[in-house]
């Protein structure tokens, strides 16, 4: 989706914790809005933000051990596993709401709409990425 050419591994470092930390402040907005306007719905929204922020975490990680020099063969192991991760988070959290009765629509609509900023996040720091390199 994007490119680190041209960038060190500092660099890089640096733009993901800004990448996450929006991605912390998008979920603050999220809550406060929800208490605010809707408070049945905090439990699921609450799981749902969670669940995505965990979720962007394994991702950031994951992208900081790949700078790691790694055969194919490795590599397409921790894919592997980097998928078996975050699939048993998504179980963890199903259970979760199931056992609460928190509220399944607002966990995955809020989810959802988190990974969606996420994308727009990485839409952005690529665009910068381009920018810098036109100039």
């Amino acid at each position: 989706m994007f490119s680190f050419q041209g960038m060190d591994k500092r660099e890089i470092v640096v733009a993901l914790a800004g990448l996450y930390r929006r991605q912390v402040y998008i979920a603050a907005a999220v809550v406060v809005s929800v208490a605010l306007l809707m408070k049945p719905a905090l439990t699921g929204v609450g799981v749902g933000i969670v669940w995505s922020l965990l979720d962007s975490l394994l991702l950031v990680i994951s992208i900081l051990k790949g700078f790691n020099r790694m055969s194919e063969r490795e590599l397409k192991f921790r894919v592997f596993m980097n998928f078996v991760k975050r699939l048993v988070l998504a179980l963890v959290m199903l259970y979760l709401v199931f056992r609460y009765n928190a509220g399944i629509v607002w966990m995955l609509v809020v989810f959802t709409l988190m990974h969606l900023a996420l994308v727009v996040n990485l839409l952005i720091f690529t665009g910068r990425k381009e920018q810098k390199k036109v100039s």
